[in-house]
């Protein structure tokens, strides 16, 4: 596709229409999404703890398929992918981090975590090597390669873990409430190294709840409410400005000095300065 070509006129990555998904057949998870998210996007999915973002994100990672509805990703249907039909491809593509790191550390060392993608891929001992050098460098941790998953920090459990997707060199990063945990001076280094990621050229889509980190990684907010769909879609700045809204979706509460929303709206431009 010609480089030219607007963002809003390319096939989307992720598209989808009318999306349900109930887990069991029974607990309603997400009610009639319609989404499109295109190639170099940084998406924040936020909402409420229960609104069914984690649920969405497994989606777009092809776990889970709707219960209802059409979705495609990376011009294959979603279904076809959960059912495992060129599903190692896909996972090529599009990385997924999961809010508890430990689910992707298993291995003796981090180096072995990081490298466990590319072996499956059948690369050359170097090139694996590489890749792993590589996705430890961008998540600042190459001085853990050696060290074992229980040894480290919540917040280096979240980078190694993110290394570990990094080394696939997927198009799509997909991460679960990342900073959830995590002090303030980790939150912060590691918001950095997610923006950079955005900078570079990648496609993230992020879930959380926590206002604050929005300003910093996404160019595009997508709020989900308490009734699992779509409230709205806009730039960060006209959401985080929307005072009913947030209440609405039960970000805030009502009695929350406004000036405090103008801090956040305000942490972008001092994150730049």
């Amino acid at each position: 596709m010609n480089a030219s070509t607007p963002l809003q006129e390319q096939e989307p990555l992720f598209y989808l229409r009318g999306v349900r998904y109930r887990y069991n057949g029974r607990q309603l998870a997400l009610d009639g999404i319609d989404l499109d998210i295109h190639r170099g996007e940084q998406v924040v999915l936020l909402g409420a703890n229960g609104s069914g973002k984690s649920t969405l994100l497994k989606m777009l990672d092809g776990i889970i398929s709707p219960s209802q509805g059409t979705m495609r990703a990376l011009g294959q249907e979603i279904r076809a992918v959960a059912a495992g039909e060129d599903a190692f491809h896909f996972h090529r593509e599009v990385g997924l981090v999961f809010q508890d790191p430990d689910i992707q550390l298993f291995s003796a060392t981090v180096f072995d975590d990081v490298a466990f993608g590319p072996l499956q891929l059948g690369l050359s001992a170097q090139e694996v090597k590489e890749r792993c050098a590589e996705a430890l460098a961008n998540m600042e941790a190459t001085h853990l390669a050696k060290r074992a998953p229980f040894e480290l920090s919540g917040g280096e459990k979240k980078r190694a873990a993110i290394a570990s997707v990094l080394s696939l060199r997927p198009e799509v990063i997909l991460l679960d409430e990342p900073t959830a945990a995590l002090d303030p001076r980790t939150k912060w280094l590691l918001l950095n190294l997610i923006r950079k990621l955005g900078e570079a050229g990648k496609t993230l889509v992020t879930t959380t709840h926590e206002l604050e980190i929005v300003p910093l990684i996404a160019n595009r907010v997508v709020v989900i409410g308490e009734e699992r769909r779509i409230l709205a879609d806009d730039t960060p700045e006209r959401i985080l400005g929307n005072r009913d809204l947030l209440i609405q979706a039960n970000l805030i509460h009502e009695n929350l000095h406004q000036g405090g929303l103008n801090q956040i709206l305000s942490s972008k431009t001092a994150w730049q300065d």
